[in-house]
């Protein structure tokens, strides 16, 4: 074989094994140690992100559960987006981060609990932008 047919042939090989592999089930649901680690499709329909507030670097909200059974290891995406003041000539030092925040405790079903994030490190304080916050139910455990 040439060399010149060499990454033809790897994309092929690449091709064929991503056809022929099926990937992994999108809906099932995985048990471990009798709970049940829910599918991210069913997260918006069990859990309820409402009145959050952003201050700088900290972030409140309620978070209530809609779902039918207790849920713990809530887990919330909080990104911290940084906006250039010129996204034309943007700067090379970026911010911009996310962390993943844990809930503590359990949710009973129909219950709720607030929470409240704190920047670890702080957000710098800078004048050639803004952050833009955002935050959203990314997975929990049910049972």
């Amino acid at each position: 074989m040439s060399l010149s047919r060499t990454p033809f042939v790897v994309v092929t090989a690449l091709t064929v094994g991503l056809v022929l592999h099926p990937g992994p089930a999108r809906s099932a649901d995985v048990t471990q140690s009798g709970a049940q680690v829910v599918p991210n499709e069913r997260v918006t329909e069990s859990v309820a992100l409402r009145d959050v507030t952003v201050d700088g670097g900290v972030v409140s909200g309620v978070v209530t559960n809609t779902s039918g059974k207790a849920l713990h290891d809530v887990q919330l995406l909080i990104r911290y987006d940084w906006l250039w003041r010129n996204e034309f000539r943007p700067g090379e030092d970026n911010p911009s981060r996310s962390v993943y925040y844990t809930l503590p405790g359990d949710i009973p079903p129909g219950g709720q609990t607030k929470f409240t994030y704190h920047a670890d490190p702080p957000l710098p304080e800078r004048s050639d932008g803004h952050f833009n916050t955002s935050v959203e139910v990314v997975g929990f455990v049910e049972g």
